[in-house]
């Protein structure tokens, strides 16, 4: 065998043992942000899985609404955060640049405070705006499956894990309360690390 198959043999063997992570998405995506590439999101998201299963992977939580005549929150649609099953196998690399959906959001009506619809809609993390090299600051997108409804992009801030920190990660998504009880997706987007919409 000569040394070029030897070679090619080997990495076969080491792609074959590397654990799978999520997806990239085909070459019609872009840019996510885009309208007029949503028809190319879509079918992306249709490729992906995300784990309904999984005990604690993902996150169902009502959101809050803010009631101007009784100043105060009020208890809003109930949302559902579920993240792709491989983001916690990510490198940052994996969202730089285009970047990748990392969870599934459905809302049972419309949280205009996150630019949520009623229904289904992707969380989306890339770098292609507002990144600066190691600034750990890039673009998390909410991408409605409904076409005729706006996609919000918010920052991102990436987190990567204390040392010491936990070495078993597993995919997981939560909503995660701020000030003013917004409620904003969180969820582990790379191997080191998190995504969290700001």
């Amino acid at each position: 065998m000569n040394t070029q198959a030897r070679i090619a043999v080997v990495a076969l063997a080491v792609a074959a043992c590397e654990p799978p992570h999520t997806p990239a998405p085909g070459p019609l995506v872009t840019n996510a942000a885009v309208d007029g590439q949503r028809g190319a999101v879509l079918a992306y998201a249709a490729t992906l899985q995300f784990d309904t299963i999984t005990h604690g992977a993902s996150d169902i939580q009502p959101l809050t609404l803010k009631d101007s005549s009784a100043g105060k929150d009020t208890v809003g649609p109930v949302g559902t955060i579920y993240p792709e099953k491989n983001t916690h196998r990510n490198s940052q690399a994996d969202l730089a640049g285009v970047g990748r959906i990392v969870a599934r959001i459905y809302s049972t009506g419309p949280y205009p405070r996150l630019g949520l619809s009623a229904g289904w809609s992707y969380y989306w993390v890339d770098s292609l705006t507002m990144i600066t090299s190691d600034s750990g600051v890039g673009r998390a997108l909410l991408i409605p499956a409904d076409s005729s409804q706006p996609i919000t992009v918010r920052v991102m801030t990436y987190t990567t894990d204390p040392p010491g920190g936990s070495h078993e990660r597993v995919a997981m998504a939560r909503w995660r309360y701020y000030p003013l009880n917004s409620a904003l997706p969180w969820e582990r987007c790379t191997k080191m690390g998190c995504c969290e919409a700001q």
